[in-house]
């Protein structure tokens, strides 16, 4: 069963899908506006490298749906880097999905109003994406309701 990884960005779901590519290019995201992608590719793969959880990140190719305009999208950074981890097989094993908000600091250090403590990239992959809950459903940096 495929994993469906899910950020928010205003007040719509986004779906992160991440396949692997041949060309090794790097990561490339689709379906951010133009003036973003390059800082939101560096963020997530800087987080990713150093967080230690990948020694590169090459050759994936990541399509945000549907696709976002407009708005700061740094939000989307944790469900950008937990789906290129799912693709590389970090973590899976019982989840069905996982809903996801917060910014990467460069150091892998996850910035989301909804965690009480400092939390990194990594204690995220470590501590809670091996956990399922509600029925195999994780949720990390809870949506405010309007």
């Amino acid at each position: 069963m495929d994993v469906r990884i899910w950020g928010v960005m205003d007040d719509r779901l986004i779906e992160v899908v991440v396949a692997s590519t041949a060309d090794g290019d790097g990561l490339v995201i689709e379906g951010l506006p133009e003036e973003r992608r390059r800082t939101t590719r560096d963020r997530v793969a800087a987080a990713l490298i150093n967080s230690r959880l990948v020694k590169e990140v090459l050759g994936f190719r990541a399509c945000l749906k549907p696709h976002v305009t407009g708005s700061p999208t740094s939000d989307l950074d944790l469900p950008l880097a937990l789906a290129i981890l799912l693709r590389v097989g970090t973590f899976g094993g019982g989840l069905r999905s996982v809903l996801a908000t917060g910014r990467l600091g460069l150091d892998g250090t996850v910035f989301s109003r909804d965690f009480d403590r400092p939390t990194t990239l990594r204690d995220v992959v470590d501590h809670l994406c091996h956990t399922p809950l509600l029925e195999s459903e994780h949720m990390f940096g809870a949506v405010e309701e309007a």
